[in-house]
């Protein structure tokens, strides 16, 4: 399956400035989710940002919060699942969408049980590697190979992008071929 636009949700999961820093590839997941917002906004697909224990993991990092819009909600988590903190399960929900396109730290923890339980409660997910993280690579791997293990479609920031744009011929196509894609 494709991801739609009109049918998917965006889901950035704990780029914190306690956290970030210390990932295998903090500067990949800063501007793959950054594209990643930049291209939902820009198509009004919603976006949904979790933070895990915002006391010891900080904000959102600041390149994040500076392409959102202003009136973003933030929501704090204490479980790894996004899935079961209600408040998250229920913006899902309200904006109907049934695919869940999910970036963010980290890789083998709340990505992946994230992934999974949002797959097993009948979304279609699309985990978008390349902005997405772990503080080891071999953490990484094995949390990459786990959700292709469980039926989870494994995704670059491209192929996402293209997707949801669906055609050439558009200005946001241009400016991100121009800019954004090389």
């Amino acid at each position: 399956m494709l991801i739609s636009k009109d049918n998917s949700v965006l889901l950035i999961i704990d780029v914190q400035e306690n956290l970030t820093p210390v990932q295998e590839s903090p500067r990949g997941v800063i501007n793959g989710c950054m594209t990643l917002l930049e291209v939902a906004g820009e198509l009004d697909i919603p976006y949904i940002i979790a933070e895990q224990d915002h006391k010891v993991f900080g904000s959102t990092m600041i390149d994040l919060r500076n392409v959102m819009k202003k009136d973003t909600c933030y929501y704090e988590k204490d479980t790894f699942s996004c899935c079961k903190n209600k408040k998250i399960k229920d913006a899902i929900k309200k904006t109907g969408k049934k695919q869940i396109v999910i970036a963010g730290l980290e890789t083998h923890l709340c990505v992946l049980q994230t992934a999974i339980d949002f797959h097993d409660a009948g979304y279609e997910v699309f985990v978008v590697a390349d902005s997405c993280s772990s503080r080891s690579s071999f953490q990484n791997s094995m949390g990459i190979q786990r959700l292709i293990q469980h039926g989870i479609d494994v995704v670059s920031r491209e192929m996402v992008l293209f997707e949801w744009m669906d055609k050439s011929g558009s200005k946001l196509f241009d400016e991100l071929w121009e800019h954004r894609l090389r």
